[in-house]
C-alpha cells in the first residue's frame, strides 16, 4: 500500500505505508529536511488531521491509519497545539483513572450473596381471564402431570 504526500509548492512524493507510524513520520521529516524535534502530522484532502503523533501504540502499522492511494498533506504541529493536546491527553487519563477507581470501589455482583427473587408472571387468556404463575429464579419450573387446563 502507498499514499501520496504533498508538501511545499505543489510537490509530492510516494510513500509506502507498510511500516510503523513512527517510521513513516521519521521518513517524512527526513524527506523534507525537518529536525527530529519537530512534530509533523498528515491531513487528508478535507483538511482533517490524522493525529498520528498521538497514537497509543506508535508501532502500529501506518496502513491501518491511512487509506491506500490517498493524498495527504504534511502539517507541522506548533508548540501551542502540542501543549493543548498534551493537556487533553492528561485530562483523559485522569478521567479514565477516576472511572477505574469508581468501578473498583463498587461491589461486584459475585461478592453479594445471591438471593432468589420472586416474581409474578401474568398471562392474559381470552375474555378477561388471567393466569398467574409465581416464578422463583434459579429453580426449575414444575409441571403437573395429568391435570387438564380449563382454557
Amino acid at each position: 500500500m502507498f499514499v501520496y504526500i504533498k508538501h511545499g509548492d505543489g510537490e509530492q512524493f510516494l510513500t509506502n505505508t507498510n511500516c510503523p507510524v513512527t517510521l513513516l513520520l521519521q521518513h517524512v521529516r527526513a524527506k523534507l529536511g525537518l529536525p527530529e524535534s519537530d512534530l509533523v502530522d498528515l491531513c487528508d484532502e478535507r483538511g482533517v488531521l490524522k493525529l498520528l503523533f498521538l497514537l497509543q501504540q506508535p508501532q502500529e502499522s501506518a496502513s491501518r491509519q491511512l487509506t491506500s492511494r490517498s493524498t495527504y498533506t504534511v502539517c507541522s504541529i506548533n508548540q501551542a497545539l502540542q501543549t493543548q493536546t498534551d493537556n487533553l491527553e492528561k485530562a483523559r487519563l485522569k478521567y479514565l483513572r477516576a472511572l477505574e477507581d469508581k468501578r473498583s470501589s463498587v461491589e461486584t455482583p459475585s461478592q453479594t450473596q445471591a438471593t432468589p427473587q420472586r416474581g409474578s408472571l401474568s398471562m392474559g387468556k381470552g375474555k378477561g381471564k388471567n393466569v398467574h404463575m409465581d416464578i422463583v429464579d434459579d429453580e426449575p419450573q414444575r409441571r403437573t402431570v395429568g391435570r387438564r387446563s380449563r382454557n
